[in-house]
């Protein structure tokens, strides 16, 4: 979240504008006090901005493969 004077949003707006496309939220001030929000227009989906993806490391069926000498104890 970015907070920016209102004097600086106007001589800036079109930065300002990439940045909430790019999914960021603006708090705008006057006179030290909260008067906007802009957000994106569409929501963004955070998983689209990791850096690093996700990988399994273990073979997908090993992994929902039962457990059959943990739950003895509980049979």
């Amino acid at each position: 979240m970015i907070i920016v004077s209102a004097t600086k949003l106007r001589k800036n707006l079109f930065e300002y504008l990439d940045k909430i496309a790019k999914g960021e939220t603006i708090i705008v001030r006057r006179n030290k006090r909260d008067v906007a929000q802009l957000v994106p227009f569409h929501k963004i989906d955070w998983r689209d901005k990791m850096k690093v993806q996700p990988t399994l490391l273990a073979d997908p069926e090993k992994i929902i493969e039962p457990l059959d000498d943990v739950w003895e104890e509980y049979l």
